[in-house]
């Protein structure tokens, strides 16, 4: 079977990428060459910054006055860490969002519920969305916003007609944010749209 994490890949970059109006400064923290190879396929990036996702709280502290437009979390251990995210968020613009695994909303709810509240606690716009795993099963990320929507700010122009995307288009964009009515109860005031 074929691999698919190129699809996770897709979705960490290119839904925050594709929501920011103007995204120019960009900072990864973990991950993989292939996030690189993806960012690059988005023309108009000025500066890509990559953290290693072991010492990454004291990297992020040595930034000092950057900032960022866009960060991409490619690693699972920051989604309860509120350290990191406060540290994160100090090097967000004002307009700066980020994107990042969490918990699987259904299997691991009170763990996703941690996560959500932490975020909730420092971002206006919070949500999670989805996308489809190696295992074929679904995956969770979040989008947490200081200014963009990402179903409502949605770059179209850049989402569709930049070349090389495999899974990634406008319609999986919006259709990722889609929640059941059951997961919109249980996380009602947690999910910030």
């Amino acid at each position: 079977m074929e691999n698919f994490h190129f699809i996770r890949d897709e979705m960490l970059v290119h839904i925050p990428i594709c929501t920011h109006a103007d995204p120019r400064r960009i900072l990864v923290v973990g991950g993989c060459d292939n996030l690189r190879n993806e960012l690059g396929k988005h023309k108009g990036l000025e500066e890509i910054i990559h953290v290693d996702a072991d010492g990454a709280l004291e990297a992020l502290r040595h930034l000092g006055a950057k900032k960022f437009d866009v960060a991409v979390v490619a690693d699972e251990r920051f989604a309860a860490d509120r350290e990191f995210w406060i540290e994160l968020t100090k090097l967000l613009d004002e307009k700066g969002l980020a994107s990042a695994p969490m918990s699987h909303l259904v299997s691991e709810e009170e763990q996703a519920k941690e996560e959500l509240k932490l975020l909730g606690s420092i971002y206006r716009i919070l949500m999670p969305y989805r996308y489809e795993k190696e295992d074929l099963g679904n995956g969770y990320m979040l989008l947490a916003s200081r200014f963009y929507h990402p179903t409502a700010d949605l770059n179209l122009q850049r989402a569709d007609l930049t070349d090389g995307f495999r899974y990634y288009n406008s319609d999986i964009a919006v259709a990722a944010f889609q929640t059941p009515t059951f997961i919109n109860r249980s996380y009602l005031g947690i999910i910030k749209r």
